[in-house]
């Protein structure tokens, strides 16, 4: 469907900005939003992708505890497929 593709390229657009201005917060949030969009679309390779780096920009902020609650998730989804 061509709203994914148009949703897609607004994903990597926003964490391409974030990384470009150096807001380290906004790119750890985008990737982890595109993380459960590739989830939803079930390209579990892409949204572990984006959750893997959201997870490193995360722990890159100190935002700990986020990387805790984040880990678990990609836990439960993972044995869930």
């Amino acid at each position: 469907n061509n709203n994914f593709e148009v949703a897609k390229l607004f994903y990597e657009k926003a964490i391409s900005s974030a990384k470009e201005h150096k807001f380290v917060h906004e790119e750890a949030l985008a990737c982890e939003l595109a993380g459960y969009f590739y989830a939803e679309l079930r390209d579990t390779k892409k949204a572990m992708e984006h959750f893997l780096r959201a997870h490193k920009k995360y722990h890159e902020w100190g935002a700990f505890g986020k990387c805790d609650c984040l880990f678990k998730f990609v836990e439960r989804i993972l044995s869930l497929r």
